[in-house]
């Protein structure tokens, strides 16, 4: 099983980590209520797997195009990437033709620093306009689909219930379709490959994953212990100053107010066993956090080899 810590600064990069002190370490003060919902999960994870041997770092944002940052962070981090010899792997949004600009000079630090180390780089992608970019121009970079191309009923609300659901409330059939993606359309799959696509990033879902359909040569990775439930070009957060018939508008001046600012929901009117379960709005994406039965679910999947690498971010991965 491999390993891969999210990073969000050089200081951040390390090959060894215990889940819980890398998270408490990583946490801005605004944080600390999710840090301490989250506790639970974070002490599983010290339990099942200890100490963490992280062979890989992955830098960037996967949902505003709005913090893709200039050179200078990227190869901040490649630098420390490089001393202490790890591989790497860079996260992309979806994007506009802007964002497609502002992405080309960073592929082609991307590509300075594979041909310098002599490592290939990975770019996960979460536009198809990303991909055909990375197949025109910078082919030598690996491409790797991300979890928001990957089509899935999210809301932790009502899917985290479908596995426990008593005999006849809900039918068994319904709750294995919930858990299947688009990877299990052979068709889709196959365009993948033909791409040059050989691994995709999926969520670890409330319901589960049904991971059996997916073909060997199309290697996987799930991400803990976070997953989003919704995004969109629209933030909430970038419209805390405008007036109302402003706020959601797409193209609006942004400040960054994301990370600075989030908001915590808490479905205190369940008819279900999952009252006042939280769910988390940062800049424009709903996250929800990991239980311990998802995280024992997707060990699982692991110990059966259907899953070869674990993306750890410590903490919402909402930043520049």
């Amino acid at each position: 099983m491999e390993w891969t810590l999210h990073v969000s600064q050089p200081g951040d990069v390390r090959a060894d980590f215990l889940p819980s002190e890398c998270a408490r370490q990583s946490a801005s003060s605004a944080d600390s209520r999710i840090q301490k919902t989250m506790s639970v999960p974070f002490r599983l994870m010290d339990e099942v797997y200890g100490r963490i041997h992280a062979s890989r770092i992955a830098f960037g944002t996967e949902f505003c195009e709005n913090l893709i940052g200039d050179p200078h962070p990227l190869t901040a981090v490649l630098a420390e990437v490089r001393r202490q010899g790890l591989d790497f792997t860079f996260l992309t949004p979806y994007v506009s033709d802007r964002g497609i600009a502002r992405l080309r000079p960073l592929f082609a630090v991307l590509l300075t620093h594979a041909e310098r180390v002599g490592r290939p780089m990975e770019v996960v992608f979460n536009d198809w306009g990303v991909l055909r970019l990375l197949r025109r121009e910078f082919p030598e970079l690996e491409p790797v689909q991300g979890r928001l191309l990957n089509k899935s009923l999210r809301d932790p609300r009502i899917t985290g219930l479908l596995p426990d659901s008593p005999s006849g409330l809900i039918q068994l059939s319904t709750t294995a379709a919930l858990k299947q993606t688009n990877l299990d359309s052979s068709g889709y799959v196959q365009l993948l490959l033909e791409m040059g696509v050989g691994r995709v990033e999926l969520d670890n879902l409330p319901q589960g994953l049904d991971l059996e359909a997916v073909p060997p040569e199309l290697k996987i990775g799930v991400y803990v212990p976070f997953g989003f439930v919704a995004t969109a070009r629209a933030c909430m957060a970038a419209g805390l100053g405008y007036e109302a018939a402003q706020k959601f508008v797409h193209g609006a001046s942004c400040k960054q107010e994301c990370q600075t600012h989030h908001l915590i929901y808490t479905y205190t009117n369940s008819p279900f066993p999952n009252r006042d379960q939280e769910f988390y709005l940062k800049g424009n994406t709903y996250f929800y956090g990991h239980t311990d039965k998802m995280l024992r679910n997707i060990d699982a999947h692991a110990l059966e080899g259907r899953i070869d690498r674990f993306m750890f971010q410590p903490h919402l991965p909402m930043w520049n």
